[in-house]
């Protein structure tokens, strides 16, 4: 028996489909794309994958597609877990997973990919997977064509192995000075425009022994019954042959499943061509995971009823998956929070816009605030049933039994397994018991589609919304981090022109800007983000850059504007490494600057050369295993000074300084001046510490000194004073210390440690200096002036969050 579960479908918190496939004694394999926010798809529902053996990725590989996948992988590694392969149908997979080589390292794991070509098969004792590549019909060349020479597939394996190594180092470890990691990746290669979809087979279930029919035949009782039973042929002593088929009940198998992934319409013509006479006979399942831009038509309709009328399909497609709430711990959070501090937070959005034509030709029921959106002017029928037609939803699993063929039909048994959510019950449920001063109305109904940042009575304000406030990855109430800030300029003709910046943006940043902002205002935020700042290489602050700068040049396709992008070197490499893989014009529009050129001080560190690809190869045909030092870049401590200067007029700085974080190799606490007025020398200063340990000479004493603001980490409680020390985190007291020290007007306390109880410690905590501060939750929207106002209801956190602190001492 096997069961196939949905853990993501396409929402704004996860942008594409992901199903689990599990055996009866708990093998795992994965199928589909793993988007950012997969992993707390998983930590919501409390599914384990420390039997997890494969990830069958489908479809074109790109950001969107498997965001989540380095996560994910980290994670696992954390777990113990032995070894993980990776499939896809190109060897752009191994090139994908290289890039990856400056912030995914972990030691004891055999990570593995594996190209699996068109029709090729790879099978261990449970199952086979075919593997069916298909190309996009504008597309040139064959689907087995490598990208990569033999050589190049060669070295970029090896470097993969070295990401994972079996024993891990015995000090400090940068994986940019090794120079079996820092290596130049390939350059000249064109992205296939080609997707993977796969076809599984399970292994049939042999027929159960009869020992009635054996004896009947002569057969003795002992190992010639076991030899029969394990599929062996025995000849009797009078010389007489017995077969298993003799003595055996007939072989039961599975059905057949076929996981389609059509990115886009033009890929249609071929999938139709390549599956005109595919053999159904044994086909059970069918999932289509349609590409936002694949249109439903009578052409998408048609090709789904080659497959015939007796088969289950699941349908994943944004204007067909209702965009449900996904990640429900972190919206009752919100709303616990918004009882008690109104303006400080949006409503999660659940507003869907769904396909007309999708939802009247299968007589498919929709939510309640669905919007209909219309593309075909006639109306689309099928002849498939409605019933064996269903819509790809988190939570749904199907049951797959084994079955005699010509004698039983095929076994398949859906469950239902997705706890419905409304914001009256969770109210009614988890608020009302509180007896917080609000009610459903005010908290609810007055609140939905209202946007509490940057309206017009705070438009002279800054603001900051702690998107995520988690450290180290995802969990049920906290995402990783990522701060937004919004610094207005009042220009000479009186306009209010925003300066948006990003303080980090781990995993998933963008599915929570989507989740909680109307798309209107998404653009507007977008339209202003001017810079996004990485502090460090750890990949819990930025796994979700990509998306982010994928998303702003969406608003700007139309105009000439730039954003400056401000990270350690060795994210700069890996961002000019994966657009070559998205093939866009970001690059052109992106002005990188190290963190290092604005380091306080005149000590400039030199960046490290990349063994060059000729080279490496070389000493892997050669053996040669001597490991020699790498050379320094010289040029790289001159500071740039030209895009500094142009960055400090554009966003209207006065000053830009970065010291050097007690955390980890290459990561930095910064501050930045901004100026208020084109009238005045009005500044408005934040500081940012990230990842650190303490650091009062540099931070507080120096660049950081006498800022308005400071966002400082906040790791771990008090008493865990010994764990900070070990992780090269701060307590909540040394971030107080710091910001005592630095003399800081306001505070935000943030990332905090998502292995304790969610509410951060709040009291026996040392006096803080600082007119006003407060606490980080996930989604926080906090006005600069009112930033206080949470210390109003600190007494009420434990009682608002005692069953979510019992919850986690229960698991």
């Amino acid at each position: 028996m096997f069961f196939l579960t949905t853990i993501a479908h396409p929402t704004a918190d996860t942008k594409h489909p992901l199903l689990l496939l599990q055996s009866h004694h708990g093998d795992r394999y994965f199928f589909g794309k793993m988007s950012e926010g997969s992993q707390r798809c998983l930590t919501e529902s409390r599914t384990r994958i420390s039997k997890l053996q494969d990830i069958f990725l489908t479809g074109e590989l790109d950001w969107s597609s498997l965001g989540g996948l380095p996560g994910m992988i980290l994670t696992v590694a954390d777990q113990g877990k032995a070894s993980l392969k990776l499939h896809h149908g190109t060897d752009l997979i191994n090139y994908v997973v290289a890039s990856w080589r400056y912030f995914v390292f972990r030691f004891g794991i055999a990570l593995q990919t594996n190209v699996i070509k068109d029709q090729e098969v790879y099978k261990d004792s449970l199952l086979s997977v075919k593997s069916m590549v298909i190309a996009n019909s504008d597309s040139t060349g064959p689907e087995n064509e490598f990208l990569f020479s033999e050589k190049q597939n060669i070295a970029l394996k090896s470097i993969i192995s070295n990401m994972f190594p079996k024993n891990g180092p015995t000090s400090k470890y940068d994986p940019s000075s090794d120079p079996y990691l820092n290596v130049e990746l390939p350059t000249k290669f064109k992205t296939p425009k080609n997707s993977t979809c796969y076809e599984i087979n399970f292994e049939p279930v042999r027929g159960k022994f009869r020992p009635d029919l054996a004896a009947k035949l002569g057969v003795p009782k002992g190992p010639s019954f076991g030899m029969l039973a394990s599929g062996k042929t025995i000849t009797l002593e009078d010389g007489t042959q017995i077969t298993p088929e003799q003595v055996l009940e007939k072989q039961r198998q599975f059905p057949t499943i076929l996981i389609l992934d059509i990115p886009s319409d033009g890929y249609l013509d071929e999938f139709m061509r390549r599956f005109s006479d595919y053999d159904r006979e044994n086909l059970g399942l069918l999932y289509f995971f349609l590409g936002e831009s694949v249109t439903i038509n009578e052409k998408l309709i048609k090709f789904m009823e080659v497959f015939g009328n007796d088969v289950q399909f699941f349908v994943s497609h944004p204007l067909v998956c209702p965009n449900s709430i996904v990640f429900k711990g972190a919206a009752l959070t919100i709303l616990k929070l918004k009882a008690l501090m109104n303006e400080n937070y949006n409503l999660p959005r659940t507003n869907s816009i769904l396909s007309k034509e999708f939802y009247e030709c299968f007589s498919k029921p929709m939510e309640e605030g669905t919007t209909l959106s219309q593309t075909q002017e006639t109306r689309l029928t099928s002849n498939i049933p409605s019933e064996n037609v269903h819509i790809l939803s988190q939570g749904i699993t199907i049951q797959i039994e084994s079955y005699t063929k010509g004698e039983e039909p095929i076994k398949l048994r859906l469950e239902d397994n997705r706890q419905s959510w409304s914001w009256k019950f969770a109210f009614q449920r988890h608020v009302k018991p509180l007896n917080i001063m609000t009610s459903f109305e005010k908290v609810v109904t007055e609140q939905q589609n209202i946007d509490n940042f940057n309206t017009q009575e705070k438009e002279h304000h800054v603001e900051v919304i702690t998107l995520g406030t988690g450290s180290a990855l995802p969990s049920k109430y906290r995402n990783v981090l990522s701060s937004l800030v919004k610094v207005p300029y009042k220009a000479e003709n009186g306009k209010i022109l925003n300066r948006i910046i990003l303080l980090d943006a781990g995993e998933n940043t963008l599915g929570t800007i989507k989740r909680h902002f109307p798309s209107t205002n998404v653009s507007r935020i977008f339209k202003d983000l001017k810079m996004v700042y990485l502090s460090h290489l750890h990949a819990d602050h930025h796994l979700g850059i990509v998306s982010i700068l994928r998303e702003w040049l969406k608003h700007h396709k139309d105009d000439k504007e730039i954003i400056y992008v401000i990270t350690p070197w060795q994210y700069n490499r890996f961002i000019n490494e994966w657009f070559l893989v998205e093939e866009t014009d970001l690059l052109s529009r992106i002005r990188y600057i190290s963190c290092e050129h604005f380091i306080n001080g005149s000590f400039v560190r030199k960046e490290t050369k990349p063994v060059s690809m000729d080279e490496y190869v070389n000493n892997l045909e050669t053996a040669n295993k001597k490991r020699r030092k790498l050379e320094t870049d010289n040029n790289s401590s001159f500071r740039d000074l030209e895009t500094i200067k142009k960055l400090y007029k554009d966003l209207r700085i006065l000053n830009f300084q970065t010291c050097r974080a007690k955390h980890c190799d290459w990561a930095y606490s910064n501050a930045i001046s901004f100026f208020m007025s084109c009238n005045s020398k009005k500044l408005f200063k934040v500081a940012y510490s990230g990842d650190t340990r303490p650091n009062i000479e540099h931070f507080s004493k120096e660049v950081g000194h006498n800022s308005d603001l400071l966002i400082h980490e906040a790791t771990l409680d008090n008493e865990l004073i010994q764990d900070a020390i070990r992780k090269r985190h701060c307590t909540i007291n040394e971030a107080i210390q710091v910001s005592n020290e630095m003399n800081a007007q306001k505070l935000i306390l943030t990332h905090f440690s998502q292995r304790y109880p969610k509410t951060p410690q709040v009291n026996d905590n040392i006096r803080i200096m600082a007119k006003e501060y407060c606490y980080a939750f996930d989604g926080m929207i906090v006005d600069y002036e009112r930033l206080g106002e949470q210390a109003g209801v600190f007494h009420q956190f434990n009682k608002a969050f005692a069953e979510e602190k019992r919850q986690e001492e229960e698991d």
